[in-house]
């Protein structure tokens, strides 16, 4: 059996804990791989098996919005892409437009980010 990956795109090392306790009732993703930069791009797997990429603005290297098109556009990533941003400035209409599926405003109440992510999982 294929392993899954959840990909957490952030440099908050407190969203990282909050994403991994929403997690810990899914064990069958056996990996959470955690990337804080847009260099540490080719560390992810183009084998089919990241099941969700959860992508928290901002980002070291590039802006959160460029990362998830170049996520589509390049590496040609087709699993569900959760962007955590402010709607300030139209933050959710250009994550939709660069490649997210869905859009969770900051600050953000835990339940709703966990209910996003569980319904993907």
């Amino acid at each position: 059996m294929m392993r899954e990956t959840i990909i957490i795109c952030t440099i908050d090392l407190v969203f990282v804990e909050i994403i991994k306790r929403i997690l810990e009732d899914k064990p069958k993703y056996n990996k959470v791989m955690v990337l804080n930069a847009f260099s540490e791009l080719s560390k992810i797997p183009l084998n089919n098996s990241v099941k969700l990429i959860i992508v928290d603005d901002p980002i070291i290297g590039t802006s959160s919005y460029e990362l998830t098109s170049y996520l589509r556009l390049h590496l040609k990533i087709a699993c569900p892409i959760v962007f955590c941003g402010t709607s300030e400035h139209d933050g959710k209409r250009k994550a939709i437009m660069s490649g997210a599926n869905y859009f969770v405003n900051k600050p953000f109440i835990p339940k709703d980010l966990s209910n996003t992510i569980t319904g993907l999982c």
